[in-house]
């Protein structure tokens, strides 16, 4: 069956974990010569900038008015028979002969914002959940946050297909270099549930270590904050690519990663492959990709923090060998073949 995808994510967002899942999907589909076509729109996304679609395939639109292009219904009235739509995040389609697809990879709005944004988000999710034959999750604990939003929901057309971890991250060797001063990792977002001021505080009180952080650019305020309370000792990165941020997990002494909520988790995943420890926060779905692996710990205290970074030294060959062990668990290739399957069982 012919399969459709809605490539919009590329125009919401440079970079992210969505992005690295969607790429990693539609790169599989095009090595296996599947039926596929796209919608999309000129982005300048890192991941989907290593793709080379077929662009005949490509219906781009033009450049304007994201804000609410994002919300439109699509129609690909092109489409004469059945076909599989899966959208990045949260379109539909009107077409009568799709079978749609959604994957859901948290529950961060319903949990942690209101107003206007919030709204406009869970109108547009609770409509593609609604159009939804099938529903991918990417976590077990996301399971239930759908589940406890959406109870009428019927758990056999729920599957739970967890991410998987690039071959771009590996051990390098003697990376760290001798006179270096140690450095702890922050990536991502820093929203506030991800607790980046509480980073900034921990490495305040940590005088021995540097502060490394990837991720978008800084606020006027944050840079404030890193110059009040680390001046000299901090850094940023941004937009570098998986050979770059292999190289800054490897020279890492640890990856702080204090987030109060994640649907998955993947540069948890990510810095294990690479060996490098990690301190996190045993909650949502941490504990699931994580396994026995790494430091988790119960509280977002400070005092338990840097109990944890200071319980590393020592144990870095255990704590090495049990994340790469854990990481090996996932895999995209996985991730891929067991989406596949869904879409297979929509079209018999």
């Amino acid at each position: 069956m012919k399969i459709h995808f809605d490539n919009i994510i590329y125009s919401l967002q440079r970079a992210g974990g969505i992005s690295t899942y969607w790429t990693e999907l539609i790169s599989r589909l095009l090595r296996d010569q599947h039926d596929i076509s796209f919608t999309e729109r000129p982005n300048q996304n890192i991941s989907r900038a290593g793709l080379n679609l077929p662009h005949q395939e490509l219906p781009l639109r033009n450049g304007r008015h994201i804000l609410l292009d994002r919300f439109k219904v699509l129609p690909l009235s092109a489409e004469k028979t059945p076909f599989i739509f899966h959208s990045s995040y949260n379109r539909i389609t009107r077409n009568p002969n799709a079978r749609q697809v959604i994957t859901i990879h948290d529950f961060v709005h319903e949990k942690f914002y209101s107003g206007l944004r919030r709204y406009l988000h869970l109108h547009q999710k609770n409509k593609a959940i609604r159009a939804a034959e099938k529903i991918i999750v990417v976590s077990e604990h996301t399971k239930r946050d759908l589940l406890h939003f959406h109870p009428y929901l019927k758990e056999e057309n729920i599957t739970v297909i967890y991410n998987g971890v690039s071959d771009s991250f590996y051990p390098i060797e003697q990376v760290r270099h001798a006179n270096a001063r140690p450095y702890l990792l922050f990536i991502g977002s820093r929203a506030y549930y991800k607790n980046f001021n509480f980073a900034v505080s921990l490495l305040s009180e940590l005088p021995d270590f540097d502060f490394c952080i990837v991720g978008s650019g800084l606020t006027p305020t944050e840079t404030s904050l890193l110059n009040q309370h680390l001046p000299g000792r901090w850094n940023m990165l941004t937009n570098i690519d998986n050979v770059q941020l292999n190289q800054v997990y490897n020279e890492a002494y640890a990856l702080i990663y204090p987030s109060l909520y994640e649907g998955f988790g993947i540069p948890l995943l990510e810095v294990m492959k690479t060996g490098t420890p990690f301190v996190a926060m045993r909650k949502s779905s941490i504990p699931e990709v994580a396994g026995n692996a790494g430091i988790l710990v119960d509280d977002l205290h400070l005092e338990a923090f840097k109990q944890a970074i200071f319980s590393i030294q020592g144990n870095e060959a255990t704590l090495k060998a049990k994340g790469q062990q854990q990481a090996g668990r996932f895999s995209w290739e996985k991730c891929y073949q067991e989406t596949v399957q869904v879409y297979h069982k929509l079209g018999q």
